[in-house]
């Protein structure tokens, strides 16, 4: 370690094992400052047999850091290492060796955007996200209202692949804005962020009021 680095993080743990993705969390280090604050982590990963790979070249905040775009049925390991104004400090002992899953839930899919508004239905639009290994059986669509303290929604479920659903009987004029999550056999993936907000309003026939 170059004097002025932070000394070298400890690696907790890796959770949230799918298969793509899982979670590593750390300690910072003993010596949280070093000589300068820390900035930011680099983490790196590797498979057995294999030389370390970094995954970012950027040093990123926090003690928990998803890592995506990994393999599925294949093992890895990570290390964690503090960066601070004038160095990069050692890189944490290796974690213990996890094997990602041959399935898992869906991805987050991205946001979905609105096709029609009449009055107050609504049909909603979105591309599937990866299935996790498993065919998608659903989607589930959340229903909220921005601007309250506290953002309440609702949920419509619809089986299915079908990734066009239109929701019916929202409140007259008010803001709302959507979420969609998919479904298979594993359970359900994480939602999506939420939708740029439309406005109802009322409608009957060719009258609009």
């Amino acid at each position: 370690m170059i004097s002025g680095a932070p000394c070298r993080p400890v690696v907790l743990g890796v959770y949230n094992v799918h298969r793509n993705s899982c979670t590593v969390v750390h300690l910072p280090p003993d010596d949280v400052d070093g000589a300068a604050p820390v900035t930011g982590y680099l983490l790196q990963r590797r498979s057995p047999g294999m030389e370390w790979m970094e995954l970012n070249k950027t040093p990123v905040r926090g003690l928990k850091h998803v890592v995506r775009h990994l393999v599925p049925r294949t093992q890895y390991q990570f290390r964690v290492a503090a960066v601070n104004k004038f160095d990069e400090g050692d890189f944490s002992d290796a974690s213990d060796l996890i094997m990602t899953n041959v399935t898992s839930v869906p991805d987050q899919p991205r946001p979905p955007f609105v096709v029609k508004l009449v009055g107050t239905s609504v049909t909603l639009q979105w591309t599937a996200p990866d299935d996790g290994g498993e065919v998608i059986t659903g989607y589930v669509v959340r229903s909220g209202v921005p601007g309250t303290d506290v953002f309440k929604y609702d949920t419509a479920h619809f089986d299915g692949q079908t990734t066009t659903s239109t929701l019916t009987k929202l409140k007259p004029n008010t803001k709302y804005q959507f979420a969609v999550s998919a479904v298979n056999k594993i359970d359900r993936g994480p939602f999506s962020a939420f939708s740029e907000y439309i406005l109802t309003y009322k409608y009957s026939g060719t009258s609009y009021k």
